[in-house]
């Protein structure tokens, strides 16, 4: 299961994670395709990378994510809700 609601529209995923989220479930996870992270909504919510310090992520920002990069969220005040476009020809093994 999932730490978020999320839904398709225009060819692109609307996340939400929950005000209510567990920390425990932000884990470090990497995807298969080059991620571009919209915020559209959060506040004190923030993305670190593998071997990085974390970034505090600011609404209107759009953030890199590339293929196979280990990284997570930090949870921060209130709900977060992104915008994510993948760039499906980006496989990576």
């Amino acid at each position: 299961m999932h730490p978020f609601k999320q839904i398709k529209k225009s060819g692109l995923l609307i996340r939400e994670f929950s005000s209510d989220v567990s920390t425990e479930d932000l884990v470090w996870h990497r995807d298969h395709h080059d991620r571009e992270i919209k915020i559209l909504e959060g506040k004190n919510w923030y993305l670190q990378m593998d071997n990085q310090i974390p970034k505090k992520l600011i609404e209107g920002r759009i953030y890199h994510i590339p293929a196979n990069n280990y990284h997570r969220l930090i949870k921060g005040d209130g709900r977060l809700i992104v915008e994510i476009k993948e760039n499906k020809g980006a496989i990576q093994s």
